[in-house]
């Protein structure tokens, strides 16, 4: 006799068991040690466990979907969420690292990244706010297109004057993307960016980094969703090539490159000009044939010497997203506060505020005032 009733029951699904503790920089064997915790059981959650509900061998429900969420900063509702996480490889999720990079340090922001468009996603609509689309199609870079062609043909459509970039953060909200200035902890990876099929592109920008390497970093990043790899191809050398193009136009550059001299107090002279590094000033003089590879290499010594692959002279000024910010803002004004936004958005009050501090400090700070 078959049942009179039938429910389903919410369980976690795997994927987001994984990602959100990659993203916190946890072990299953940390997970298992912290539910334990929370249970006060005399028996204790195994890594065993936990290594079986991440693979989806056993179902996550109940008070166990309780204890994961707890544990792993996220509300349940948006544990059991039936969501694609995307994977570098996949065509849509980018970084912009050094070759020590280890392979933990990826996979965590992956996570990052993947639970911010999410985070994301939750509060534009808590705050009823449209998410752009791209504001252009892909162009495919092969034969005689190459990134420049592409990066000259971007500044032409969105109008952009003669000479240096503003702001590159402006850019990048003009064309749709969602920009999240965020610490990555160290100087391993300067960026990275996620662009699913038919929704926004997501660019967390490291804020460890200087700000001439971010502005350089969202081109980079830019450049990976206006332009498509043909055969041969390389995705990174691409989107190198369409930031420096996009940032210093070779037209442009050109001359302020032969006017004199290529030294290390010249680079700075043209790094205030163009607002972007003195490393991108000598690689454009490089690139462009302006310098041999030998005296490339020569000022790389000198300015390595003076401590400048650390930190430059002459910062230039800090940029400002503002799309991102409003939703946060719009959303905690709309559900009613700090704690209800986070809920909506299927996190806790402090991973908000972690993710999106400004913007979450303003908001409270006027509700708090009004």
């Amino acid at each position: 006799m078959s049942a009179l009733f039938s429910f389903d029951v919410p369980a976690a699904n795997p994927q987001l068991l994984v990602a959100a503790r990659e993203a916190l920089g946890l072990t299953q064997a940390d997970v298992a040690e912290r539910i334990s915790a929370l249970s006060g059981s005399p028996v204790k959650t195994t890594q065993g466990y936990v290594s079986r509900a991440e693979k989806g061998s056993l179902s996550v429900t109940g008070m166990r979907l309780e204890q994961f969420a707890q544990v792993l900063e996220m509300t349940p509702d948006l544990l059991t969420v039936d969501v694609k996480l995307w994977a570098l490889g996949e065509g849509c999720l980018y970084h912009r690292n050094r070759r020590s990079t280890k392979a933990s340090t990826l996979r965590r922001l992956h996570a990052q990244i993947n639970l911010t468009r999410l985070y994301l996603t939750r509060l534009a609509h808590a705050a009823d706010i449209a998410l752009p689309v791209l504001a252009v199609s892909p162009t495919r870079v092969e034969g005689a297109v190459g990134p420049q062609t592409v990066a000259a043909q971007l500044r032409a459509q969105l109008g952009v004057p003669r000479g240096a970039i503003a702001s590159a953060t402006m850019i990048a909200e003009q064309l749709g993307a969602l920009v999240v200035p965020m610490s990555l902890g160290g100087r391993e990876v300067d960026a990275t960016s996620l662009h699913p099929p038919g929704e926004p592109p997501v660019f967390v920008i490291n804020t460890d980094a200087p700000i001439d390497r971010q502005r350089f970093t969202l081109m980079h990043e830019v450049g990976h969703c206006v332009s498509v790899p043909g055969p041969g191809v390389d995705a990174e050398e691409m989107a190198q090539a369409f930031a420096g193009e996009f940032l210093a136009p070779t037209a442009e550059i050109y001359p302020d490159l032969t006017a004199a001299p290529i030294t290390p107090a010249r680079l700075l002279q043209l790094k205030a000009k163009w607002r972007i590094s003195a490393a991108a000033v000598l690689r454009r003089a490089a690139d462009l044939a302006v310098i041999s590879d030998s005296r490339y290499r020569t000022i790389s010594a000198q300015t390595s010497a003076l401590g400048w692959r650390t930190e430059e002279p002459e910062p230039l000024p800090a940029e400002t997203p503002r799309m991102v910010p409003e939703i946060v803002r719009v959303a905690i004004r709309a559900t009613g506060g700090l704690a209800e936004a986070a809920a909506a958005a299927g996190t806790t009050p402090a991973r908000l505020t972690n993710l999106f501090g400004d913007a979450v400090t303003d908001a409270t700070t006027h509700q708090d005032g009004r």
